[in-house]
């Protein structure tokens, strides 16, 4: 439904469902949807106007939200001590990877430090403004990539690859970009020093 209200442009419920495929009582309810989910606007004339939500601002928005959603996970589980099993996974796809990337700084406690590739800048943009207030946020951008808020220490090269330490007890590395992009991330301690070291090499 959000895709057909894009390519529509500002369209009437009827013109959506007809494009869509839907029902138009299935219709309505689907834009109903969005509009509490912040994905379209609905106009005050008559018929009623539905517009799509602009997709980098919907983006940000659900990476603001699920920034908070994870906040309040950690606080809750803050107090639970048991020990855990380091884990490492392997996570494909820019978009996948910038949901993992938002999900590590977000949580950030003390430090961030690392390079992180232009192109999952702006997508984790929100985690990073978050962490800022709660961490100390020491990350160069690989690549050219709007940082108006001086959050990041400096710009590189393009094609430095992602390479992230938080809190000294996570890490991750990507390279690649778009679809093709991969990464590891890992809350073992052995990976965690390996990729303290390379940021060394790399100051």
């Amino acid at each position: 439904m959000y895709r057909a209200l894009l390519e529509l442009g500002p369209s009437t419920g009827y013109a959506v469902a007809r494009v869509a495929g839907y029902a138009r009582a299935n219709a309505y309810a689907a834009l109903e949807g969005l509009l509490r989910r912040g994905a379209a606007q609905r106009g005050s004339g008559r018929p009623a106007r539905y517009r799509a939500t602009d997709p980098q601002s919907l983006l940000l928005q659900l990476s603001g939200e699920q920034g908070e959603r994870l906040e309040r996970l950690a606080r809750a589980v803050a107090g639970l001590h048991q020990p855990v099993e380091p884990v490492t996974r392997v996570v494909a796809g820019a978009r996948a990877i910038g949901n993992v990337v938002q999900q590590l700084v977000a949580r950030a406690a003390q430090r961030v430090e690392g390079v992180v590739a232009a192109e999952l800048w702006a997508p984790t943009l929100p985690a990073w403004r978050h962490a800022a207030r709660h961490a100390t946020v020491q990350v160069r951008i690989s690549g050219v990539a709007a940082d108006p808020e001086g959050l990041a220490t400096g710009q590189i090269a393009p094609g430095a690859p992602t390479t992230l330490v938080v809190d000294d007890q996570f890490t991750l590395a990507a390279t690649g970009s778009g679809p093709s992009m991969t990464a590891v991330w890992s809350s073992h301690p052995l990976v965690v020093l390996l990729a303290r070291t390379n940021l060394g090499e790399q100051a």
